[in-house]
């Protein structure tokens, strides 16, 4: 048994899942909605059993077992979701948790950011003028709510209220919400609180906003145990459904921006708390949509944000385009004034067309057009997407007026030449003859020697399927996470279709028959491009293969 096996069998699968969605009792197994971003669906198809440990949407025709449900749930890596489930379980992994000193000191500051986040939610009541200075900025009371917004009034009442909840000294110096545990001094003191939340919908940490035009601007809460900026993207807990259903996500610079376009339907919207997009966010968008759009400020910071995005963007496999704000400083003030920013998106850029828009060069000097093509091609070539590179191309012949031909032949003559396209790659069904015959081994290893005996050309086997016959312990214990969890899903999905033993040994016998006849196809096209050299060996082993197709009916 593996660590993540022992792992597994430690958790309830249930109540990991009503975790995150409200189950319903159904004979052994429970019924819910489809947690998952993306399947909208209201006829309950996702089942969860407790017996095999495994969840498995009929809609989605996907399985989940614990691990995999965190990773997919959580968009997570392999490495937290482990970490997660041991927060859960307690149990500890060797090389992938925690020690216990730091887990505690996480849970601490996780309990304590949620009550000081409480306690300037009850300040911001407290303070109405605060509170009109926010709806004067065109907030309604949901919104409010909504976003937990909150009101820093005092640092010795807040720390008094921490002391209340018996927190120590040390763990409330650990949030680093204090300047000055002597002062009490709130570091955020007499500014607007934005709560910014991790995908559980823990609160990691704080950013305040000034009343006025004092500087700087927003303060956020600095690294922590619990808060790491550059994998945090603001809203996404709210936006990740919504980013899932409409393929594509909204990446704007501040907290605001992000309520504002929230508020008015925008709802795939995040914000990247005023930092710098980073790989960190790039693999979390990517498990959610391969579509970005990015929507910073109107100014020349925003300009070089959009250019290191961009340069950090490329060749991820996304398709990336650029929100340009016309007669407004950012997205809340466009919002605000009544202008509709469906059109803006409508009329997204691409990368290569909003540099092109914002070079420096004059594209009516022949010379300077010539610089300008010599440096956007130097951009072009850094693209590995052959295709990418050749829209691109064809997309600045268009814009700097340029014949398509001479801008291909300049191109060339620079060492980018396109190479030819490669064929595309054909999506195979998901599962394979092989997956679905090792699964029923997976749920019942004695199915081995029927199995066994009902296959007709053992030569034919692949490797994985000879492994799991010659020694089923040993194989189910070597495969790897992505092939565990196919089988288990197929596992699951045998034993809600086929509810007697009768009717899953028959399954499994049809299935054989299917491989035989796959088999029977393969051998008979090799034996025959081998009977083509008049080779004799080949001519027996056809003969031989041509009675058992005629006894078995398989012709």
């Amino acid at each position: 048994m593996t660590f993540i096996d022992d792992l597994e069998q430690s958790i309830d699968i249930v109540d990991l899942v009503w975790r995150y969605t409200r189950l319903k009792k159904a004979g052994t197994s429970y019924k819910a909605l489809c947690p998952f971003p993306g399947h909208s669906e209201k006829t309950p198809s996702f089942v969860v059993s407790p017996v095999k440990q495994i969840a498995y949407c009929f809609g989605c025709h996907k399985g989940w077992w614990p691990v995999k449900f965190i990773m997919d749930m959580e968009s997570s890596e392999f490495r937290e979701a482990v970490q997660i489930l041991w927060n859960i379980t307690g149990r500890e992994i060797q090389g992938f948790t925690e020690s216990k000193e730091t887990i505690q000191i996480k849970k601490n500051l996780y309990s304590l950011y949620k009550d000081a986040s409480t306690y300037y939610q009850n300040s911001l009541k407290e303070n109405p003028e605060i509170k009109k200075y926010l709806m004067d900025r065109g907030l309604s009371e949901e919104d409010i709510i909504n976003f937990w917004f909150g009101y820093a009034d005092s640092g010795i009442n807040l720390y008094n209220y921490l002391k209340q909840k018996w927190y120590e000294d040390d763990q409330i110096g650990q949030s680093q919400i204090f300047l000055d545990l002597r002062t009490k001094k709130d570091k955020f003191i007499g500014r607007v609180i934005f709560p910014i939340e991790n995908l559980r919908w823990d609160t990691v940490a704080f950013a305040g906003r000034i009343i006025g035009k004092w500087e700087p601007k927003y303060l956020n809460s600095p690294a922590s145990d619990i808060y790491d900026k550059s994998s945090i993207l603001y809203g996404l807990y709210k936006a990740r459904k919504v980013v899932t259903q409409k393929d594509q996500i909204i990446i704007t610079e501040w907290y605001m921006d992000t309520i504002a376009l929230h508020k008015f339907g925008f709802l795939q919207t995040v914000a990247v708390s005023g930092t710098a997009l980073t790989e960190k966010h790039i693999t979390i968008i990517k498990r959610l949509t391969h579509k970005i759009y990015l929507c910073f400020d109107n100014d020349k910071a925003w300009e070089q944000a959009t250019k290191s995005s961009l340069e950090l963007l490329k060749n991820n496999g996304l398709e990336v385009k650029i929100i340009e704000i016309q007669w407004a400083k950012d997205p809340d003030e466009y919002l605000e004034n009544g202008w509709d920013f469906q059109e803006r998106i409508n009329a997204a850029v691409s990368p290569i067309e909003y540099l092109i828009k914002n070079t420096n060069y004059n594209l009516e000097s022949i010379d300077e057009k010539r610089k300008f093509l010599t440096e956007i091609f130097e951009t072009i070539s850094s693209y590995s997407d052959n295709i990418e590179q050749d829209m691109y191309l064809q997309e600045i012949a268009k814009i700097s007026k340029t014949p398509l031909k001479l801008i291909y032949e300049m191109y060339k003559q620079r060492g980018g030449v396109r190479k030819k396209e490669e064929a595309p790659i054909i999506p195979t069904s998901q599962f394979s003859l092989d997956d679905v015959i090792i699964s029923y081994l997976y749920e019942d290893p004695s199915f081995t020697e029927l199995i066994e005996s009902q296959i007709l050309f053992p030569e034919a086997k692949s490797r994985q399927l000879d492994e799991s016959l010659r020694d089923t312990a040993k194989y189910f214990s070597s495969i790897d996470l992505e092939t565990k969890e196919k089988l288990k899903a197929l596992s699951f999905q045998n034993s809600q279709k086929y509810v007697s033993p009768e009717e899953k040994k028959d399954a499994l016998l049809a299935s054989l028959v299917q491989f035989n006849r796959v088999s029977y196809k393969k051998l008979s096209d090799k034996y025959k491009s081998e009977l083509a050299a008049w080779d004799q060996d080949a001519l027996k082993k056809y003969s031989e293969l041509l009675q058992i197709a005629k006894k078995h009916n398989l012709k």
